[in-house]
């Protein structure tokens, strides 16, 4: 586990009515620099994506219980596709106003003489970008931080891709320069470790590629990334930023649900009844034992709020407050090359694809902490040597949909990409909806402020700005 140092960011306006010679010069602090620290940027860039993903009642409600992983005996509106308007709002905004913005300022302070610290400015930027796409479809890029213009343009996500794809290459073309450093104490994910970063770059583009590889012909792309070796190659790799364990830079699951004392997230009777099926040592890891001594899962979208203690809570480790924000891991790089691999965008197939699986059951086992003994034996069980691709899809796509719990958005992002496992809608669900969402809403205030992009952009969506509606690489 890295150990990091955290840095508290504040970002100040000032109003500044000078009335008196040398006024400004005499009442400024010899302590304080004029210029902002690029790096304190990348910091913050790292710790607001993942606070707003961990948030419990946008990564809880709106993630894992629309991938069916948790569920709530009370409080549960979200979970039967009600969603808060506002939580979709601050989504879009913090990763906006925040993260991208904040990206593109370390980026341009950073300047040609720190190339390093550029490129990993690309990175969360790409990052922040994918994470919006995904989440609302259409989304502006192309016109994002151009001086006065307040209301850009929607752009499809088939050019929001391709400028996620350009940015990460850009990001790897910093690296090759090699140029200054990245400050370590401000390095949330690698401490400076500028090989890690590209890692991580490489990486994510293989995680981009395969979101839109029912659409488009990537093969040429991913064999190029199994080809250079420069992917993550152990846990050691994953991009996680490690919380503390007090307030207020503690895990937000931890700080809602335990800190909160918000006790009716429970695990669902789904994660359960699959987990039971396949004898999956991280039960015992992804919740704790009800007041029967019993694993018992919430079915979702059903309340039961006369007996919180009867249903089994997420276990220790994903209440804690030094849990994770996982961006990204190795273990999810691995199943990403196992359904390469089956599906023979890359070279290799089900042999490779057996082999890729392994390596990721394994390093999400490792990351979960069970014994090594326990580990073979469940690798050996559920990555038999299937003989066909269908077989292998379910395989894959299950063990990712359990690689990724905790993960709320992306764990709901890949469900929703999958297919697998099969889910249906929850109990007494939003008959308006219909169907597990698809997506967010639009914020409310890219209604009242750009409705003419608002307008179309929602017209190329099929059912409009709808949950209901698919983004783009969705089948």
């Amino acid at each position: 586990m890295k150990k990091l140092i955290y840095i508290t960011i504040a970002s100040l306006s000032f109003a500044i009515i000078s009335c008196d010679k040398d006024f400004e010069e005499i009442n400024t602090s010899p302590n304080d620099s004029p210029i902002t620290d690029p790096n304190l940027l990348l910091s913050s860039t790292i710790i607001q994506t993942q606070n707003i993903l961990y948030n419990a009642q946008i990564g809880g409600d709106m993630g894992l219980c629309w991938a069916q992983q948790w569920s709530k005996v009370q409080y549960n509106t979200e979970e039967k596709y009600t969603p808060r308007r506002a939580n979709m709002n601050s989504f879009w905004s913090v990763l906006y106003a925040n993260v991208i913005a904040e990206a593109t300022n370390s980026y341009e302070l950073a300047g040609s003489s720190n190339s390093n610290l550029q490129g990993a400015a690309l990175i969360m930027k790409a990052n922040a970008l994918q994470i919006l796409t995904d989440v609302y479809g259409p989304v502006p890029v192309s016109e994002i931080g151009i001086s006065g213009n307040t209301k850009p343009k929607f752009d499809s996500q088939e050019v929001v891709y391709d400028s996620i794809i350009n940015l990460l290459d850009r990001a790897n073309s910093k690296f090759n320069v090699g140029s200054g450093a990245i400050t370590p104490s401000a390095d949330l994910l690698y401490a400076g470790n500028t090989s890690k970063w590209k890692k991580f770059a490489n990486s994510l583009k293989l995680k981009v590629l395969m979101r839109i590889s029912s659409k488009r012909d990537v093969s040429a792309q991913i064999q190029a990334l199994v080809d250079s070796e420069s992917l993550m190659d152990s846990n050691s790799d994953s991009a996680e930023l490690i919380y503390t364990a007090s307030q207020p830079d503690a895990n937000p699951i931890y700080e809602t649900i335990v800190y909160g004392t918000r006790k009716e997230y429970k695990v669902s009777s789904v994660l359960i009844a699959k987990m039971n099926s396949l004898n999956d040592p991280r039960l015992s890891v992804f919740a704790s034992k009800n007041n029967a001594n019993n694993y018992v899962g919430n079915i979702p979208g059903v309340e039961n709020p006369s007996n919180y203690a009867a249903f089994s809570s997420p276990g220790t480790k994903y209440l804690s407050a030094t849990l994770p924000g996982v961006i990204l891991s190795y273990a999810q790089v691995q199943l990403y090359l196992a359904e390469a691999a089956n599906r023979q965008i890359i070279s290799g197939g089900i042999n490779a694809s057996i082999n890729y699986l392994k390596k990721g059951i394994q390093a999400n086992l490792e990351y979960n902490e069970i014994a090594p003994g326990t580990t073979s034996l469940y690798i050996d069980q559920v990555a038999v040597n299937f003989t066909n691709s269908n077989l292998g899809k379910e395989i894959i796509g299950t063990q990712m949909w359990l690689a990724l719990y905790g993960q709320g958005i992306e764990t709901w992002t890949e469900w929703r990409r999958t297919g697998i496992p099969a889910l249906s809608p929850v109990e007494n669900a939003d008959p308006t909806v219909g169907v597990i969402p698809r997506r967010f809403y639009f914020s409310t205030d890219s209604q009242n402020y750009n409705n003419t992009n608002y307008v179309l952009a929602s017209s190329t969506l099929l059912d409009g700005d709808t949950m209901k509606s698919k983004v783009w690489w969705m089948n």
